[in-house]
């Protein structure tokens, strides 16, 4: 009988860097969902329960790593506003969507940085799509009368991000689902019947 284990080695092998990848990818989620882009490749490692020698084999740097979970979050914002076109009703679609973005942004540090200039060609044209992703169901949110009139798909991207609420103010406790309620203070301003003009003009840009 052969004793040459070769040829099943290596799958195992396969299966290791496959699991370690994922690892670390689980990893590099989680610490940059806690901490931001900035989190160390160390502490990734460590919370993969891998080396850092690990690290770098399975990607050809931590800023390589670091951009697939940027990817994965504005894939997650381009599957939400893939969800607010395709539901029946178009105001429900574009408020979900915003409050999809909002929970993400208050939950992961990291979106910051997927959503500005990171500076990747592949996470700049994530953004061009996700642009592209808030157009139509802004679009038909205002042709149904849902949204008022005067609101632009750029005033829609900072919307979520406007909903930012600390844990004490003058005193005060804020509530678990405080920053719903200021979101759904300001999902009300944006189909009010009546809406005061706003003052200057909408952002600009691509």
């Amino acid at each position: 009988m052969s004793t040459d284990t070769s040829s099943p080695g290596a799958p195992r092998e396969r299966a290791d860097a496959r699991r370690n990848r994922q690892l670390l990818l689980e990893a590099a989620a989680s610490c940059v969902a806690e901490k931001g882009a900035a989190v160390a490749a160390l502490d990734i490692a460590e919370h993969a329960g891998v080396s850092v020698a690990t690290l770098y084999r399975r990607f050809t740097s931590k800023e390589a790593l670091i951009e697939q979970v940027l990817l994965d979050l504005l894939g997650q914002l381009n599957a939400a506003a893939a969800r607010a076109l395709a539901e029946a009703d178009a105001w429900d679609g574009l408020s979900g969507f915003i409050v999809s973005f909002a929970r993400l942004n208050k939950d992961n540090h990291g979106l910051s940085e997927a959503l500005g200039p990171y500076g990747t060609d592949a996470l700049a044209d994530a953004q061009r799509q996700l642009r592209d992703a808030i157009r139509d169901p802004t679009s038909r949110a205002v042709l149904a009368g849902a949204l008022r009139g005067d609101v632009t798909w750029q005033d829609i991207a900072f919307v979520p991000k406007a909903v930012h609420v600390d844990r004490e103010c003058i005193g005060l406790t804020a509530g678990e689902h405080e920053w719903e309620r200021c979101l759904t203070l300001l999902l009300d301003g944006l189909r009010s019947p009546s809406p005061t003009p706003l003052p200057g003009t909408g952002p600009t840009g691509p």
